[in-house]
């Protein structure tokens, strides 16, 4: 029987099909079940027969058809790379002509003006410094300053003047308590760093926070510090005539700042040291606050150690009134890190006063002369004709401050790039840092894993006029207010 072609015999099939497609079911399958015994040998036999030829033709044009492939490929890429846009350079130096705005506000008005007045003269001076050796990349920083007279209203208006203004604010400088605790919110909604001298522990880990960072160690964490330090040396310490048991009175200010120190957290650490807080007396934030009373029921409480967070005139009323009262040798006397300044001079009537007050002291000051930060700070002080007055803690910390918002904005533009660079990424670098000095050791701060304020610092003591090192450098306690943390 002659073979016919394969498809010839599958037109034929189909035609079958088609012809018993009227027929009962029973004949159609009959039809086709007949179609498929005829056709299929022929259709096996094709296949056997064609295999080996069709495999042979891959074979043959395979080369031709992965040449050809491979060079539509490289033109199609060559007008790709001719047709697209060019990426644009991240810049990350050479940024002459652009400008980085600083903003801070504080008191140059108000009650605390003598205080804030060094530390915007500080603030000038380091920023000028900054730009004269080249500034941040090449870019030169602005500064932006309003007076609050000491007003936390003043301050959320200066906050709100600043945003509406610029939309892009990479960080802003606060040195109130009230102040950082009324915009801790802001800044998170903002996301603009504030690098804050005010050192609230609510400002810095309440509920809302997250973008505010330290100076120094919160005032809870300061004022357990110098309780693990009387604690552990209460008989080298202690007033004369003092029994075994430590009592403390805190008289301070009823601001924010003021109650800083005094929290759930430190009264608790309190007990767990055997100490006893017998009193919480308040007194005015003023220079001619009367003292007397809060003196005399500390005394009537028991207490034999006097703990203040207050600055300048604060810490001096204190002082002012027992020397009045004839007590000053019954106390020991203690308060926060902004205590122990020059600021307080100006304000006792006697500077014998201040003799054997011990505070927690997380920095440098000017009588570390080896170090390179203090060196450059006071050659600016020199050069600038600043008044001895102002040769205070506050104009040596804003070159500390400056100096830590410049690296963590080099570091963001590493990351960002300049033109990408916005608060956020500011806030992300601060964290990067990790541990580090700034300005050559005059301050450390590490704001790493979860924390927005240092955990190192000194203890030093009023010793014939002289902030002497009591305890160097240690880890503080940590009383962030636990039911307060922010995951922000």
């Amino acid at each position: 029987m002659k073979k016919l072609p394969v498809f010839t015999l599958l037109f034929l099939l189909v035609g079958a099909l088609f012809l018993v497609a009227c027929g009962s079911p029973a004949e159609v399958q009959e039809a086709v079940q007949d179609a498929v015994n005829e056709v299929a040998p022929t259709l096996e036999a094709a296949a056997t027969e064609i295999g080996p030829t069709v495999e042979a033709a891959v074979e043959e044009v395979a080369p031709t058809l992965e040449a050809v492939a491979t060079d539509v490929a490289e033109e199609v890429e060559a007008v790709v790379e001719d047709t697209a846009e060019p990426a644009e350079e991240m810049r990350t130096d050479n940024l002459e002509g652009e400008t980085i705005t600083f903003y801070h506000f504080g008191d140059l008005s108000g009650p605390l003006a003598g205080i804030t007045g060094p530390l915007i003269n500080g603030f000038n001076d380091a920023v000028a410094a900054v730009n004269a050796n080249g500034g941040v990349r090449g870019a030169q920083i602005e500064l932006q300053f309003t007076d609050t007279q000491s007003s936390v209203d003043e301050a959320v208006a200066a906050y709100d003047r600043y945003t509406s203004e610029d939309d892009n604010i990479l960080v802003m400088f606060t040195y109130g308590s009230g102040d950082g605790e009324a915009l801790a919110s802001r800044f998170v909604e903002d996301q603009i760093p504030n690098l804050a001298a005010g050192l609230s522990a609510v400002a810095f880990y309440g509920p809302e926070s997250g973008y505010t960072f330290g100076y120094a160690p919160i005032y809870p964490d300061q004022f357990a510090l110098f309780m693990d330090y009387i604690s552990a040396n209460w008989d080298s310490v202690k007033p004369e005539g003092a029994g075994d048991d430590i009592k403390i009175a805190y008289i301070s200010w009823p601001t924010a700042y003021g109650q800083g120190a005094y929290t759930d957290e430190t009264l608790a650490y309190a007990e767990s040291l055997g100490i006893e807080i017998v009193a919480n007396e308040l007194i005015d934030p003023a220079p001619t606050a009367d003292t007397t009373t809060a003196i005399l029921n500390a005394q009537a409480a028991g207490a034999n150690v006097i703990y203040t967070n207050s600055l300048a005139f604060g810490p001096a009323s204190i002082l002012n009134g027992m020397g009045a009262l004839g007590l000053r040798d019954q106390f020991l006397f203690g308060a926060n890190n902004w205590a122990m300044d020059i600021s307080i001079y100006a304000f006792v009537s006697d500077p014998a006063l201040v003799e054997g007050m011990i505070s927690a002291f997380p920095y440098l000051f000017w009588t570390d002369e080896d170090n390179a930060g203090v060196q450059f700070a006071q050659e600016q002080f020199t050069a600038n004709d600043r008044q001895p007055a102002e040769h205070g803690v506050g104009y040596l910390l804003t070159f500390a401050g400056v100096d830590l918002a410049v690296r963590a904005i080099e570091l963001a533009i590493d990351n960002v790039g300049y033109d990408n660079m916005t608060g956020a990424d500011v806030q992300a670098a601060l964290i990067e840092l990790g541990a580090i000095d700034v300005l050559d050791g005059v301050m450390r701060v590490d704001f790493s894993n979860d924390s927005r304020s240092p955990h190192q610092a000194q203890l030093r003591q009023v010793q014939g006029g002289q902030f002497v090192v009591l305890q160097d450098w240690t880890e503080t306690p940590d009383l962030r207010p636990a039911d307060n943390f922010s995951d922000n």
